[in-house]
This record gives structure tokens, sequence and C-alpha cells, in this order.
């Protein structure tokens, strides 16, 4: 997958368990995490080179801890290059380490950076569904630019353009 290269693709009739298109695109704009874990899978079959592994792997910091990386894709020659799909939709969008989110989970620094380094983030913009853009962004590049883990609504533009 070429990063900082925008894709497109359509999903064509999204109609689903007696549901219409129509309805499919208003339950996920309300909700677009069943649409990422199908996405997750297309991927591969979109784009040559990539492979559905969520094998876990670790990184290990300086100070001898031990970060689990677990992510959506890899590279197909060589499994080594880790690719975590993320959802964009009309809430904005976040890589912020899912262990790190929610009531009384606290967020680290160092482990939120070491973790999003490790790995290439695949944006799927559902805003325009059936249609999807995709962009692909190292973990690096997206702290450079959004140092705080989220993206906007507002900030979409400057994702995926």
């Amino acid at each position: 997958m070429e990063l900082n290269k925008k894709y497109e693709f359509d999903l064509g009739d999204m109609s689903h368990c007696g549901l219409s298109h129509e309805e499919m695109i208003e339950h996920y704009k309300s909700n677009s995490s069943p649409l990422s874990f199908l996405v997750e899978k297309l991927l591969p079959k979109w784009i040559p080179g990539l492979v559905y592994d969520p094998t876990p792997h670790n990184i290990y910091l300086e100070d001898g801890k031990v970060i689990r990386v677990k992510p959506d894709l890899r590279d197909k020659e060589t499994k080594t290059v880790l690719y975590d799909q993320k959802a964009f939709n009309l809430k904005g969008g976040s890589f912020t380490r899912s262990s790190m989110k929610g009531v009384g989970r606290s967020f680290d620094k160092e482990e939120q950076n070491a973790w999003a380094e490790s790995q290439n983030f695949i944006w799927t913009d559902f805003c325009e569904l059936p249609k999807i853009t995709i962009v692909a962004l190292t973990g690096t590049e997206c702290l450079k630019r959004f140092p705080k883990g989220k993206i906007t609504f507002s900030q979409r533009s400057e994702l995926f353009n």
C-alpha cells in the first residue's frame, strides 16, 4: 500500500438483512464500528500487498515495558509492516490506543507514541457512503500532524487531501 496516496472505493448496494441501502447508511452514520470490521477484511481485496493478519506484535520500551500492538493488517510479502485500520466518520477519528480510552483509564504519552510509531494507520472515510476514501499514513506522521491522537471532522480535508 502506498502511503499518502488517496484511494476511493464504492461499496455499492449496502442493503442487508432486510434493511434498505438508505437504512444501512443511516445506521453506519450513527455507528461506523460494524462497518470498520467489514472493511478490515475488504482492504486486502482492494489493495494488493495487504493481508488480514491481526496476530499481536510486542514492542519493547527502553525501560523494559512491553506494549502489545494488535494490527488489523500486514504487508503480504514480509508480514512485518503493521497496519491498523481507523474509521473517520461524522464525529472525526482517533488513533488513541483503546486501552487508554474510557472512564478510569489513564493516558500515557510515551506508550501512545511508541504504539503509534510502530505501525501505519489506514484511515477510512465513511462520511459519504457508499463511497469510501482511504489514505494510509505512518504513525509518526499521524503524531506529527495530530499530536493529541484525535482528528476533528473539520480536519477531514487535511487528512484526506
